[in-house]
């Protein structure tokens, strides 16, 4: 027999004939009518669903999104500063500011730009040359929305791709009726210098104005007692400003000798002998930052039982609505008062210029008093240098802190 044959009787042996039982055809049919269910399930969806699948297809891209708001905000800025010098206003009356800003999207820029116009420029023209104008450019993505704030100020926000793109801010400059400056009887306000002790050079301009600014000097800085001998061998006036614990703490820079709400009262007491001794010639204690201390009634007790052993008066800042200092220093018959007035939240000379120009209206609002604070920013002493004279010629009186409080007026807040 040859090998050949042998191997094929030895495969009959092995692999016996298939056969196709009809359990096995019976599983087979039902199989395949599963998968042409499945089939034409899937054709039926995507028949429903073909505009909406068309339309993902289509969708442009985060990177090409972004690409787009570039462009298109680049347009819009072109379009603004147009309508801006179509109002032919003066050269200073501008200022702008970049922000950096982020959504799940990306990163994009806005720009806040403040704008003084003049009294000759009524609110309803720029309004109407802006609702006009951007309707002439024909950018239907450019969607403008107009309102007054509580200064009164016109402000006009752009958005693009329901992003925030621009933000402009128009007021109006002030006009002080001669009739309302009294010459018997002047407005006497008390301009605060906070967050100082760092910066020699700024306390040496601030200084040199020659203006009975209060200086508000935080403890453990590099320069903080060569500037309190400073202020003190000049006749001004120094006020410790405490730093206290705020809210989001994480987002702050906590300096050295921070008060915080978790101390017991013996480690209160001590950081606060520390604090106190740690600058000479002082009249008084303000508080840095401290939204969260602040809010805390038996925590502010203690701090103002040792002002009060001192024999020093006590500035709220107001860094949060519900603060209780001022009032639990009244309760404590402490010399109190808060503050009325922030001249800068941000580093912006324009909106500095503005809040200050806000001070002759206040201050009579406020029974002829003001209570105002600012920081040694570049921005700020330079609208100092420019409006403190124009607020003397109009009959404010620039006068030391503890000067209000030794004639019992109190410096209520002002919205």
């Amino acid at each position: 027999m040859s090998s050949w044959r042998t191997l094929k009787i030895l495969a009959r042996k092995i692999t016996p004939p298939f056969e196709l039982k009809p359990f096995n055809l019976l599983v087979t049919w039902k199989a395949i009518g599963i998968i042409l269910l499945c089939t034409l399930l899937i054709v039926a969806v995507v028949y429903v669903k073909r505009d909406s699948i068309k339309d993902l297809a289509t969708q442009p891209s985060h990177q090409t999104r972004n690409r787009q708001l570039v462009e298109k905000t680049q347009t819009a800025d072109q379009i603004i500063f147009n309508l801006l010098g179509k109002l032919a206003l003066p050269e200073d009356a501008l200022s702008l500011q970049h922000l950096e800003r982020h959504d799940e999207l990306g990163d994009w820029n806005s720009s806040l730009i403040t704008i003084t116009i003049p009294p000759a420029i009524s609110f309803p023209q720029v309004e109407n040359a802006f609702t006009r104008g951007l309707a002439f450019f024909g950018e239907e993505d450019l969607t403008p929305q107009f309102l007054f704030d509580e200064d009164n100020c016109l402000n006009i926000t752009i958005h693009i791709q329901e992003r925030k793109t621009h933000h402009l801010v128009f007021c109006q400059t002030p006009i002080i009726p001669e009739q309302e400056v009294s010459t018997e009887e002047s407005y006497r306000v008390a301009i605060v210098i906070d967050d100082l002790g760092e910066n020699y050079g700024s306390f040496e301009e601030l200084s040199s104005m020659n203006v009975p600014f209060t200086y508000s000097i935080l403890p453990f800085q590099t320069h903080s007692i060569r500037i309190a001998d400073a202020v003190n061998s000049r006749k001004g006036e120094v006020v410790l400003h405490l730093p206290l614990e705020p809210w989001n703490s994480s987002q702050h820079a906590i300096n050295h000798g921070t008060l915080l709400t978790s101390m017991s009262e013996d480690q209160l007491h001590a950081q606060l002998e520390r604090n106190i001794n740690a600058l000479p010639h002082l009249s008084g204690v303000s508080n840095h930052m401290g939204s969260k201390f602040t809010e805390n009634q038996e925590k502010m007790k203690t701090v103002l039982q040792a002002v009060k052993e001192k024999g020093l008066y006590f500035l709220d800042s107001r860094t949060s609505d519900k603060t209780v200092g001022y009032a639990l220093a009244k309760e404590m018959h402490i010399k109190t008062a808060q503050r009325n007035l922030f001249i800068d939240n941000d580093h912006n000379q324009l909106s500095a210029e503005q809040q200050l120009q806000k001070i002759p209206r206040l201050a009579k609002k406020n029974g002829g008093h003001l209570i105002a604070i600012g920081h040694p920013y570049r921005s700020t002493i330079t609208a100092l240098k420019k409006c403190v004279p124009l607020l003397q010629e109009q009959g404010i009186t620039v006068v030391p802190l503890s000067q209000l409080l030794n004639e019992n007026r109190e410096a209520h807040p002002i919205p």
